[in-house]
This record gives C-alpha cells, sequence and structure tokens, in this order.
C-alpha cells in the first residue's frame, strides 16, 4: 500500500511544481502587458496587491546601487514587452512600470530617440528641457498620451547609465476612476 502512496504524492508534486511554473508565467504576462499599457485599473490594483504581499514568485525587489535602475524589480525569467525582453523593471509608483532596458553606456540617449522614432507620437514636456538647458541634466523624458494612460521613455545618463527605461504610467487612469 506505500507503493500508491509514493506515486499519489510525486503526481501531486508535480501538479503543485507545474502550476506555480504556469502562475510565473501568468505574472510575467501581466508585466509585460503593464509596461506596454494593455492593463486596467482593477488588473493593476490586484497585481500591485499581489507585489505588496510578496505573493509574486519569482519578482524581487532589488537592493538600491549608486548608477543603476532606482526602484529595480527582477523577474528569473525575462519579460518579453515592447519587441524585446529584459529581467528587470523599474516600478516607479504602484501606476507606472517601465520596462529596463539596457543600452551602451553614453548612447542611452541616441538609443532612446530610436525608440521613439519607432513608438512615434513622443514629446518631451517643457519641463524636461528646461531641466536639461538649466541644471545640465543628461537624459530625456519622452512621454505619450494613449487614452487615460501614457507611455513614457525615460534616459538619465547620470542616475542609470546604461539603460533606457520604457513603459507606461496610468496615473490619469486612476485620478479619473476614484
Amino acid at each position: 500500500m506505500k507503493f500508491p502512496h509514493t506515486i499519489m504524492a510525486m503526481v501531486c508534486g508535480v501538479a503543485i511544481a507545474a502550476s506555480a511554473h504556469a502562475q510565473s508565467t501568468a505574472d510575467l504576462r501581466t508585466i509585460a502587458r503593464f509596461v506596454e499599457c494593455k492593463l486596467d485599473a482593477r488588473q493593476i490594483d490586484r497585481f500591485i496587491g499581489r507585489v505588496d504581499n510578496a505573493t509574486v514568485p519569482g519578482f524581487a525587489s532589488q537592493p538600491s546601487h549608486e548608477k543603476a535602475v532606482d526602484l529595480a524589480w527582477k523577474t528569473q525569467k525575462p519579460i518579453e514587452a515592447w519587441g524585446t525582453s529584459s529581467n528587470l523593471v523599474s516600478l516607479v509608483s504602484p501606476r507606472q512600470m517601465l520596462l529596463a532596458i539596457p543600452a551602451a553606456q553614453g548612447d542611452e540617449i541616441n538609443v532612446a530617440r530610436q525608440w521613439a522614432e519607432r513608438i512615434g507620437g513622443m514629446s518631451e514636456g517643457a519641463g524636461t528641457i528646461s531641466l536639461r538647458e538649466n541644471a545640465h541634466w543628461r537624459g530625456v523624458d519622452y512621454r505619450k498620451p494613449v487614452g487615460e494612460k501614457e507611455i513614457r521613455l525615460l534616459v538619465d545618463q547620470q542616475e542609470s547609465p546604461g539603460w533606457i527605461l520604457l513603459g507606461c504610467a496610468y496615473d490619469k487612469l486612476f485620478s479619473h476612476s476614484n
């Protein structure tokens, strides 16, 4: 009788492992949809609630490092979004997540401009231009409204050299849902 119990325990173990893997795949899709402006307010709240409760397997906050991606979270498997992949996102706020895409140091702004042209319709606000001109900030902050969402493309060569950050801000979506 011990043999059937052993087999049943092995089958249950495989089923649990498969379930955890499926959850991880679903979470990676949710993260990709988050950065691509494809979630609604309910989906964002649900996902951020799981992040706050540390129940998103394989999604871990990274310690702050000088000259690194700010507010970084790492995945065990790559996130496929915007036609590229990365294991790193910047969770700027519960309403904004940006995919961290590696770029050659010193060439981040040129790479960001290529991405902005590819996406189309992106521009910088007067505040960003003033920051660059008056405070000698080295970066770009392109934005494109998409309904109540906003595509954001950010480069900060001093704070996060070697990275461009591309994702979505949902702030306006939530300001209308309250």
